[in-house]
């Protein structure tokens, strides 16, 4: 239900032919982060998935421009991310709250944005853009866009949760959850989540809605968590390690180096701005 207009809203944006025309108008403002308008189409197409965000970067000409597109895509709430946003703060904390996180995390892109640009500084060529006409978009080629979309979500998040709930319930049964859940322990302490935490944001490397999932299969119940800590869990979520499939993507498109940098951006990122949550939602609540 959360991922559906999203897309079917993407589906239409790509057939009416608009997405160029909102690039050139963009133009001015990705210039400002050290990019072009082209950039915004594989950001937009990372609001569905992330992977075809990495791999939409191909269409810009200079490859510091494809790095910075791809490093500042990582951060962009896949549809993934959205189904925890929606889920967790959207659910419990009011629609609002979700819209904020959305609006900060615009600002947080943009701000990085301009940093990357200072260090990697280059000269990026003009936007050279292929204006299409307008055109009607068909309802079955929208539909069709739209499930080929969300049935990764249910051939691939459904047969993943249903191992990562046996994988859980064996970790419990014979112990193993525990030692996880130590080692992470600095992490869950720092950002004030309980301790039995630790192991769900393993599985979020794999797919970001199954932290929330296996959050309900650890803890039972959302509702003992606190607002501060479900809004800490949920920014925690939205900023840290890209799940399997992107990071493959971006070794496939910007070698393994560079691909790490981006992976310790995002943990370093996520800590940081979760620990910034956290003393918000202490304030707030």
């Amino acid at each position: 239900p959360y991922l559906f207009p999203l897309l079917i809203c993407l589906a239409f944006l790509e057939d009416t032919g608009y997405m160029p025309r909102v690039a050139f108008l963009m133009d001015s403002f990705f210039h400002k982060i050290g990019l072009h308008g082209k950039t915004l189409i594989p950001f937009m197409l990372g609001y569905g998935c992330t992977v075809p965000a990495i791999m939409g970067t191909r269409i810009l000409e200079s490859e510091r421009d494809r790095y910075l597109a791809g490093f500042l895509a990582a951060f962009i709430p896949c549809s993934a991310r959205t189904s925890v946003i929606f889920g967790i703060a959207a659910f419990y904390l009011g629609p609002m709250t979700a819209f904020l996180l959305y609006i900060t995390n615009i600002i947080f892109i943009g701000f990085l944005g301009i940093i990357l640009s200072r260090i990697y500084e280059e000269k990026t060529p003009g936007l050279i853009l292929e204006i299409p006409s307008l055109k009607t978009p068909s309802l079955k080629s929208m539909l069709l866009k739209t499930w080929l979309r969300i049935r990764e979500f249910i051939i691939i998040a459904w047969p993943l949760l249903i191992l990562g709930s046996i994988v859980l319930s064996l970790m419990e049964y014979y112990g193993y959850d525990e030692i996880v859940n130590n080692l992470l322990s600095p992490v869950t302490i720092l950002l004030g989540l309980p301790v039995a935490v630790g192991t769900t944001l393993i599985f979020g490397i794999l797919r970001k809605e199954l932290s929330m999932l296996m959050l309900i299969q650890a803890l039972g119940n959302l509702s003992i968590l606190s607002k501060t800590q479900m809004l800490t869990f949920t920014v925690f979520i939205m900023y840290y390690i890209p799940c399997l499939a992107t990071i493959a993507a971006m070794i496939n498109e910007y070698r393994v180096k560079k691909t790490v940098l981006i992976v310790v951006t995002t943990v370093i990122v996520a800590l940081i701005l979760g620990v910034i949550a956290r003393f918000i939602g202490d304030a707030v609540w």
